[in-house]
């Protein structure tokens, strides 16, 4: 992606589209070493978020599994059921507030622009409603 379109995109957002088609990949390729998924998408072995991006993405597949069990927790819909890049969307929202302190409602408003983007039509209904209830739920109560 070039330098003007970075900018105008803004840097966190192609940040969580990294992750996002990281994470989506490596549920195909579970064999594979994240940061050998990671090089093989990034055309520049040196670009600026390659680092950062691999420490987030150990860091988050240490807790994936806690933040399933909060999120099936939540859902209204069986959890086996909902579509895999919107699980995706969803750990990477909850990730952000639990453990990066990122406000509850930037996370959420940026999971749901990841699903405008990368899922169904609808999809942004479900993400946001679990997130919601999470937000009100488990977040309120630990800040």
């Amino acid at each position: 992606m070039k330098r003007k379109a970075l900018k105008r995109k803004g840097y966190r957002s192609v940040f969580r589209e990294m992750m996002l088609l990281s994470l989506y990949q490596r549920e195909f390729r579970k064999d594979e070493d994240i940061d050998h998924i990671i090089e093989g998408f990034i055309k520049n072995k040196r670009h600026r978020f390659l680092k950062a991006l691999k420490e987030r993405l150990k860091e988050f597949t240490e807790i994936q599994g806690d933040l399933d069990v909060i999120l099936e927790r939540y859902s209204h819909w069986p959890y086996d059921r909902i579509d895999l890049v919107d699980k995706i969307i969803m750990r990477i929202a909850l990730f952000e507030m639990l453990y990066k302190k990122i406000p509850p409602e930037i996370a959420i408003s940026e999971a749901i622009k990841l699903s405008r983007k990368f899922s169904s039509s609808n999809s942004y209904k479900l993400i946001n409603g679990i997130l919601e209830r999470i937000k009100e739920d488990v977040i309120r109560k630990t800040t």
